[in-house]
């Protein structure tokens, strides 16, 4: 059985879903918004791959996410900031990086997933009534 447009969302929200849990338990470490930033892009990578999208324009794509996390940015140099608070400034950096994992996450689905030429397998029945 080949696979399908549905296939590969179930696949792409698994791995944002993976990727937004590492975030959330890696975020608090000092120094980590550079590791998951990286991170981000082995996701990224990943879900092109859920959608068997193998070629696309990484210029396109960074600026489609740049309009989606632009205010993201400031928000990494806050949580980084935060990492330096035991607990309480540790919880919202983990909190931060996850949100930033999981929006990126979500764009880089929609990217994708218009850019894929897997079958979709939704069925669309007419039902027409006889009058």
């Amino acid at each position: 059985m080949s696979r399908t447009l549905q296939d590969a969302d179930r696949e792409a929200r698994n791995i944002v879903s993976n990727w937004t849990t590492v975030g959330a338990l890696a975020g608090w470490i000092p120094g980590s918004t550079l590791i998951l930033t990286g991170a981000d892009i082995v996701m990224i990578n990943q879900v092109a791959n859920a959608y068997d999208v193998s070629a696309y324009d990484k210029d396109h794509l960074t600026e489609f996410l740049t309009g989606a996390v632009g205010g993201l940015v400031v928000g990494g140099i806050v949580s980084e900031a935060a990492s330096f608070i035991p607990i309480v400034g540790w919880a919202v950096k983990s909190a931060g990086m996850a949100a930033k994992t999981k929006v990126i996450g979500q764009e880089v689905k929609k990217y994708f997933r218009e850019r894929c030429e897997l079958p979709d397998t939704k069925m669309i029945i007419d039902v027409q009534s006889d009058e």
